[in-house]
């Protein structure tokens, strides 16, 4: 699911459960509205949650908590790509073929076998695989798989992108049973947007399914707003959960799924309690509001480490903390479409600093990350932006070249702004307004940027806003902070820095660049993959793109009582293994 495997990131989530049988039926409002339901109010589990630890704990009960809301529960589409779609829901109720594990490896999840060849993509479901709906049980079947291929290949489909479904021939699908399936790669019709031939990450398609049975006759651009129902309603999941409680601004509540394929979840119940400030979701951790959080990372969190009965836990992420100039409509400034203007900022901004400012002692030996495709604890990162490290001299040259009116050297009292091309060198800023390490940031970079004659203004958004479609999505922006999660997989970022991209928010277009990303997601070799991916970053960092800060670590903490617990550096966080949490006895 690219939903799942590329998702823009902000924020982090907050767990809780509530006893109650996992085979209870909840009673949804709306119900005739089908898959676009709302799924019961999140105050109704919320108010049998026990509001100390030694309570849940004896009712099988954990609060894990979250900054941002969601703006929907299908991940894939583009107005709900976000970790906290996932986070809160679907990477409980929606499982698929493989699971990323903490070593950032695909394992077999749903699926007892799996191949890929030159020409086909095969896969055989376990026996006892089935959906939890609404109480009945469902099979999964390869109906699934085709149905999950058809509605993220649609060109109706409002999805975020299509990268690796679209290789795949919906029209040249055979089966054996109910539990084999096996597609063919398209050989005709082919564009770089919907190309054919083999897709190289391909144990990343089909991570998440959506049910075809209970989607019957659902609108897919509508479903799962508020819920993950089907066609009447009621909840639908494949996973170790199924989402029964959610409203918007307060919090979502999973209940165990009794038909589940894996090992029985320890928890009978978890509930995500949002909390929309990182400083009061850390103080909710310390005074056990919270039994674990995984927030945004930043200094904030040092009085958590070494906390007596929390453990607080730190891997380097798959999450690329960045900038994005906006190069196409929308942009309030045509001078991003300038590489030397964004070549310029970027040698204004001390990267470097900025890890030392929001991660303080936390800090350890982090330094800025220099590629677009790789992460810096990846064998196959080459610092292909370190070109762009900190110089305000060499900003100044290049401005200079170009405008007028600027100072002549750098200074903390400059008021002078550049003059290029008869418009001044004015940007606005954006960010999402509840997150505390990214007003940091741009306080920082405001000042810099300042320093050299470039002025910014601030533009913060909601969560909801900034991520939504008429927000970065719909190209409202010049510059903006966010991260993105990935799999570690340079093909995650395909459809983002492409030409034309689904997922490019920045109108960047580099032919050279698109082919050679083309060539590297469909080739089956390492060694040449690996060649094309480092070959296409060399490319577009001359033109400055986007600019990556860092690589931000994924914090979990938690109570010292909970078991289970593992970190994820990828999109679904520690959410991956949640059958596996429980209270020590």
């Amino acid at each position: 699911m690219y939903g799942r495997r590329r998702l823009l990131g902000g924020a982090a989530a907050v767990v809780l459960v509530a006893a109650v049988s996992a085979n209870a039926m909840t009673k949804l409002s709306d119900s005739a509205r089908g898959a676009e339901s709302s799924a019961a109010p999140f105050n109704q589990a919320w108010a049998q949650v026990p509001r100390t630890t030694a309570g849940r704990k004896a009712k099988s009960i954990l609060v894990f908590g979250v900054e941002q809301d969601i703006t929907g529960f299908n991940t894939f589409l583009a107005c709900c790509n976000q970790v906290s779609g996932g986070y809160m829901g679907a990477v409980e109720a929606q499982r698929g073929a493989f699971l990323q594990n903490e070593k950032g490896v695909w394992i077999k999840d749903l699926v007892s076998q799996a191949s890929a060849t030159k020409t086909t993509l095969s896969y055989t479901i376990k026996s006892n695989a089935y959906w939890y709906w609404g109480g009945r049980k469902v099979p999964v079947t390869y109906k699934d798989f085709v149905y999950t291929l058809q509605k993220l290949d649609d060109p109706a489909s409002l999805v975020s992108d299509r990268l690796g479904y679209s290789n795949v021939d919906t029209t040249n699908v055979t089966h054996h049973g109910l539990k084999q399936v096996t597609f063919r790669w398209k050989t005709t019709k082919c564009t770089q947007t919907f190309p054919c031939g083999p897709y190289a990450e391909w144990q990343s398609l089909f991570d998440a399914l959506y049910p075809a049975a209970a989607l019957a006759g659902q609108d897919f651009n509508k479903i799962w707003a508020n819920c993950i129902c089907g066609n009447d309603g009621k909840p639908v999941s494949d996973g170790p959960f199924y989402l029964s409680n959610y409203t918007q601004g307060q919090g979502s509540t999973l209940k165990a799924n009794p038909f589940w394929y894996g090992k029985k979840p320890g928890l009978a119940e978890v509930d995500f309690k949002i909390i929309a400030a990182t400083n009061t979701e850390v103080q909710a951790m310390r005074t056990g509001g919270v039994d674990a959080i995984a927030p945004t990372f930043g200094s904030y969190l040092l009085p958590l480490k070494g906390q007596f009965g929390i453990v607080y836990s730190q891997i380097p992420g798959y999450y690329l903390e960045h900038l994005e100039f906006r190069e196409g409509n929308g942009s309030s400034n045509p001078l991003l479409r300038a590489p030397w203007m964004r070549q310029a900022i970027a040698l204004g901004i001390d990267r470097q600093g900025i890890i030392g400012t929001v991660y303080g002692s936390l800090a350890g030996n982090a330094k800025p990350t220099n590629n677009m495709l790789y992460y810096s604890t990846q064998a196959e990162y080459r610092p292909d932006f370190a070109k762009w490290n900190y110089s305000q001299g060499k900003a100044i040259a290049i401005l200079k070249k170009h405008c007028t009116g600027g100072p002549s050297a750098p200074s903390a009292s400059n008021s002078a702004i550049w003059t290029c091309a008869g418009l001044p060198a004015q940007f606005r800023w954006s960010w999402t307004a509840s997150n505390a390490t990214r007003t940091t940031n741009e306080a920082i970079v405001k000042a810099e940027l300042a320093q050299i004659g470039i002025k910014i203004t601030d533009h913060p958004f909601a969560a909801n806003i900034f991520f939504g479609p008429t927000g970065i999505p719909g190209g409202d922006f010049d510059i903006a902070e966010f991260a993105q999660v990935t799999t570690g997989d340079p093909g995650d970022w395909f459809e983002q820095w492409r030409c034309h991209g689904s997922a490019n928010y920045t109108g960047y277009c580099s032919k050279k660049a698109s082919a050679l990303m083309t060539a590297g997601n469909a080739e089956l070799n390492p060694a040449k993959r690996r060649a094309d991916f480092q070959a296409a970053d060399k490319v577009m960092s001359a033109g400055v793109p986007v600019l990556p800060l860092y690589q931000q670590p994924d914090p979990l903490i938690y109570k010292s009582g909970i078991l289970g617990m593992k970190n994820n550096p990828g999109s679904s966080g520690p959410f991956w293994s949640i059958e596996d949490w429980k209270w020590k006895s």
